[in-house]
């Protein structure tokens, strides 16, 4: 008795090949997925574009005031300092670039290779989404440097 109870109810928990009434239950509308799905998307690139919006108010002078109560001749150097701290970021900025330049080919035939590779596995459909999954990678990777 007690075997029968606990596979009928392993086998009601089974919701693609059984849906059960614990299965109705659960299941949530089209319109309610969309919402969870297209809601924390939206919230998520309207916080990126405010950081962006804070982020991009910064203002890269070497906070000369600062400096002048750091130091007496910083206040006469604070120009030299803000020009080498551009000429660091500068440097920084161009192997950031270079280096995303370099992955990018070598992902770019990684990704052409594999979608021959999957096609003939799996079929159009799916290396679509491979493609479209890469290329996503591609550019947060992209935006993010």
């Amino acid at each position: 008795q007690r075997a029968r109870r606990s596979s009928h109810f392993i086998g009601s928990c089974n919701f693609a090949a059984h849906p059960g009434p614990v299965a109705a239950a659960i299941m949530l509308g089209t319109s309610i997925v969309n919402v969870l799905i297209c809601v924390p998307a939206a919230l998520g690139l309207l916080w990126s574009a405010k950081e962006w919006i804070a982020v991009s108010k910064v203002k890269l002078d070497g906070h000369p005031e600062l400096l002048a109560k750091q130091d007496s001749k910083a206040q006469r150097n604070a120009q030299d300092v803000v020009a080498e701290m551009k000429k660091i970021a500068k440097t920084i900025q161009d192997g950031a670039m270079s280096f995303l330049f370099a992955e990018y080919t070598y992902m770019a035939v990684y990704i052409v290779l594999f979608s021959i590779v999957l096609i003939f596995f799996t079929g159009v459909p799916t290396t679509i989404a491979f493609v479209v999954g890469a290329v996503t990678s591609i550019l947060c990777g992209w935006i993010g440097m």
